[in-house]
């Protein structure tokens, strides 16, 4: 009879078995695929969502300073979902550059002549895209979310004492360089969407003949649709039809 510590050992080395195989699949080529396609999706619903909060600029500035307050009212709820977006981007990230180093580790020698068959320019430049989004979100929070470029307008308040959110960016997207800025931004966001979106549907298997081309499509729509959405707000404030 095999002593009690022994048996407890057993226990614990078995009960971990199911934790291990977990990480195994992750850390496969397929779950490293697999998990930033879910990724993708979460952080593509995101940006469809934040778009359509913006779309408040629209109408006016007691429309959009009462919806940045009732985000900023549920502080649990609007850290816990800051957090959570933060742990997506970076798993994301982290996962694509895995996933990109164990690519060229597998084929060290490139290519000598490149053939892109229906490979358009948004699946053909992914990294580039992605690496140039990751740079604009940054500039972003710290432009408009933190306000560490112009503290003055992003501490402003307006008549009820909200936060002038409104204001905030109304006077953001009077400056010409800004607006290049991120009319850039939008053009990287719409190239990088349109792909991975329809990719991150592909991985997880939701293929069928008779669908197939709806999936294609659902990429290049929603990235139009948030694009069009995003620099209406910046071009309709920067010709001064939206205004404070």
């Amino acid at each position: 009879m095999e002593p009690s510590g022994v048996q407890v050992k057993k226990a614990a080395r078995f009960d971990s078995l199911p934790m291990i195989r977990f990480f195994g699949h992750i850390l496969t080529s397929l779950g490293s695929k697999v998990l930033i396609a879910l990724s993708g999706l979460g952080l593509a619903g995101f940006v469809v969502f934040h778009m359509l909060g913006n779309l408040q600029v629209f109408e006016g500035q007691d429309a959009l300073n009462a919806y940045a307050a009732f985000l900023r009212d549920m502080p649990m709820a609007l850290w816990s979902a800051r957090v959570a977006l933060l742990a997506i981007v970076g798993l994301h990230i982290g996962l694509s550059v895995r996933l990109a180093i164990q690519n060229r580790r597998a084929r060290p020698a490139g290519y000598v002549v490149h053939h892109y068959r229906r490979a358009s320019l948004a699946s053909r430049t992914m990294a580039l895209t992605g690496s140039l989004l990751v740079l604009f979100i940054v500039f972003h929070l710290v432009h408009l979310t933190a306000g560490w470029l112009d503290p003055e307008f992003h501490n402003r308040v307006d008549l009820r004492g909200q936060r002038d959110v409104f204001g905030n960016i109304v006077h953001a997207f009077q400056n010409p360089l800004l607006v290049a800025i991120y009319l850039a931004g939008q053009a990287v966001l719409g190239l990088h969407l349109s792909h991975a979106l329809s990719s991150s549907l592909q991985t997880l298997g939701l293929e069928h003949p008779m669908l197939d081309r709806l999936f294609r499509g659902a990429g290049p729509l929603v990235a139009l649709l948030v694009v069009v959405g995003n620099v209406a707000i910046i071009l309709a404030i920067a010709f001064g039809l939206v205004h404070a």
